[in-house]
C-alpha cells in the first residue's frame, strides 16, 4: 500500500470548492468554530452600539455574569433583541439559524458576514412570526420550535446604515 493520507489529499483537492474567503478582509471568521460565530456577532454589535452612543445591556445569570442561556441576547435602548450571526455560504446566502418564536424578545437582528462586507437586517417579533421577514423553515422534523431564515445580500442592509436603521426601527417600535 502506498500513502493513504496522500491519496486522501489528492481526492480532497478534486472535491474542494474555490475558497471565496481566501485573502479577504474577514477570512478569519471561517477559522472560528460555528459555536463561536455568535460571540463574534455579539461583541461586534456591542461595540458598534457603543460607537453609536446607544445603551446596551445583556442578560445575566444568577452569579451576575453574562448569560449564554437567555431568551434574548442584547437589550438596546430598552428593546430586547435576539441576535443571529451567519457567514455567507457558497450560494451567496446567509442562513440565520435557530430563530424561535416562543422566546420573550422584541425583535431579531441578523448580521451577515461576507468575505469583505457586513450586512444586517432587523425585524420585530410580529414580522418574524407572520413571515413578513421572510420564509421561515423549520430546523427540526415534526417540530416547530426552531427556524432558519435565509437571506441574500440584496435583502439586507450594508452595515454602514446600521445606526440610522436601528434608530428608525426603535422610533417606529415606540
Amino acid at each position: 500500500m502506498g500513502d493513504p493520507a496522500g491519496l486522501l489529499e489528492e481526492i480532497l483537492e478534486l472535491h474542494a470548492d474555490a475558497d471565496k474567503w481566501a485573502g479577504c478582509r474577514f477570512e478569519k471568521i471561517r477559522r472560528i468554530p460555528n459555536t463561536k460565530v455568535g460571540d463574534v456577532g455579539q461583541d461586534f454589535l456591542e461595540r458598534l452600539c457603543a460607537e453609536c452612543e446607544l445603551s446596551t445591556k445583556f442578560p445575566e445569570n444568577k452569579l451576575g455574569k453574562r448569560s449564554k442561556q437567555s431568551p434574548w441576547d442584547i437589550e438596546i435602548d430598552g428593546r430586547k433583541f435576539e441576535l443571529k450571526t451567519a457567514t455567507e455560504d457558497v450560494h451567496n446566502k446567509f442562513q440565520f439559524n435557530h430563530i424561535r418564536y416562543h422566546r420573550p424578545y422584541d425583535a431579531v437582528i441578523c448580521l451577515g458576514i461576507a468575505p469583505s462586507d457586513v450586512f444586517f437586517g432587523m425585524w420585530c417579533k410580529a414580522d418574524i412570526a407572520t413571515g413578513k421577514a421572510g420564509v421561515m423553515v423549520s430546523m427540526e422534523k415534526a417540530a416547530n420550535a426552531s427556524y432558519k431564515l435565509t437571506k441574500s445580500r440584496a435583502s439586507l442592509h450594508p452595515i454602514g446604515q446600521f445606526e440610522a436603521e436601528l434608530r428608525k426601527f426603535l422610533a417606529d417600535q415606540s
